[in-house]
């Protein structure tokens, strides 16, 4: 698998890696690809494709999703380089010394990964994410793939790891500067996001209505040292992102 732009961050659900990423990806102008947003996506790519999957409901979305993220990330263009999360495993990165590189794992202790997810989920957990952390750890044992415990670590502590083991791609790759490229990069992020819950054959587990559940999105001023987030309904965001941006905009955050 020849993916030199990319950058992978994989690890249990309830790791962190996914706001990791958001904040890795707009600190340094890279494209932030996440496969939970193309979850009902290759959903239905795998059903056209005549393969059988599980019913709805909890685990209903997990299945080998390999060969498509590998599609989608060779789509994207080369340059600015892409960080990926979502459901990674370690078997997504050949055990390759230069690839190995390209890859870092946020590993919480069983404990701390159900406490989390128990916050995520006030309504159940569900039983596919607290069963996939013995066997993420043995594939993530065997890969060679840097480790990060996250445990005792703050969201920024974690993150100045992940830039430590990240340091010669983040130095040499391309990366967006000016900044009508940073926001159309937070922009592609935020409709990912918006596009995966208004899919006409989305199937969000909750009972809400796609367009009133609240996801939070990236502040589009674009600046490298904002971090913002924005709590928005779905229905709201799409509204925003149906014109130029930054139109996501925290408090404050001018254009």
């Amino acid at each position: 698998m020849e993916l030199p732009n990319v950058l992978w961050i994989g690890g249990p659900p309830g790791a962190g890696k996914t706001t990791v990423a958001r904040l890795l990806a707009r600190r340094h102008g890279l494209r932030w690809y996440s496969s939970d947003t193309k979850t009902w996506e290759h959903r239905d790519r795998a059903l056209a494709a005549g393969i059988k999957l599980p019913d709805r409901g909890p685990g209903s979305a997990h299945y080998d999703r390999r060969p498509m993220m590998i599609d989608d990330l060779r789509s994207l263009p080369a340059s600015p380089l892409i960080v990926a999360d979502g459901a990674l495993t370690p078997g997504m990165v050949e055990s390759r010394p230069d690839i190995t590189r390209q890859a870092v794992w946020l590993m919480p202790s069983k404990h701390v990964q159900h406490a989390r997810l128990r916050i995520r989920h006030p309504e159940g957990v569900p039983p596919a994410y607290l069963q996939s952390w013995e066997s993420m750890v043995s594939k993530f044992e065997d890969s060679g793939i840097t480790g990060i415990r996250v445990d005792h670590l703050t969201v920024a502590e974690t993150l100045r790891e992940v830039e430590r083991v990240f340091a010669v791609h983040l130095g040499s790759g391309p990366k967006a500067g000016r900044l009508e490229e940073r926001r159309a990069l937070i922009r592609h992020g935020n409709q990912a996001l918006v596009a995966q819950h208004l899919r006409p054959t989305a199937r969000p587990l909750a009972t809400v209505e796609a367009g009133e559940r609240v996801l939070t999105f990236d502040c589009e001023c674009a600046a490298a040292a904002c971090d913002a987030l924005i709590e928005l309904r779905v229905g709201d965001a799409a509204a925003a992102v149906a014109s130029a941006p930054p139109a996501i905009l925290a408090p404050g955050h001018g254009k």
